[in-house]
């Protein structure tokens, strides 16, 4: 067996001195030269259509202002004039700003304390993690009325919204 590990091992240094002593040579063949392609161009300029629509220049920082000319104005109450300004004017109804909208409330879970028994939630208002206790104020038009497992209940501008969990 010892003859036999011999003589593998003198073949496969044979082999490698062999190898290395024919790459130093310089008998190779020169290596195959490859071409390679240029890629097509296309021209970008002639590919691209304006659009029929005008849209204003979103780099312009002028506000654009449209000047409206009054000819005729007619005012119950009052007379038409041409140049808009009414003889009997009347007061214009006052019109109520639509309320705010609610903020935007992510309800997470709640902790219940059994010394007081006590809930409090753990919501996100706007992005800004909070924790609060029934009846007590998330701003200045909510205030939370009620704490469950899967829901809480506030009170926005004297509107009862429910929240869910998660949402």
């Amino acid at each position: 067996m010892k003859y036999l590990l011999i003589g593998l091992v003198a073949l496969i240094w044979g082999l490698i001195i062999y190898k290395v002593i024919r790459g130093l040579s310089g008998d190779d063949p020169p290596p195959v030269a490859t071409k390679i392609k240029p890629l097509q161009t296309t021209d970008t300029l002639s590919t691209y259509q304006l659009t029929a629509a005008s849209y204003p220049d979103p780099f312009n920082n002028e506000l654009v202002t449209e000047e409206e000319e009054i000819t005729e104005v007619a005012v119950p109450g009052g007379a038409k004039t041409a140049t808009g300004v009414v003889a009997n004017p009347q007061p214009a109804p006052v019109i109520a700003a639509p309320p705010p909208p609610p903020p935007a409330i992510k309800y997470s879970g709640y902790i219940y304390n059994p010394q007081t028994k006590k809930k409090t939630a753990m919501i996100s208002v706007n992005g800004r993690s909070m924790s609060v206790g029934v009846n007590e104020k998330i701003d200045d038009m909510t205030r939370v009325l009620y704490i469950a497992d899967q829901k809480i209940i506030v009170s926005f501008n004297g509107r009862k919204i429910e929240i869910v969990l998660g949402g």
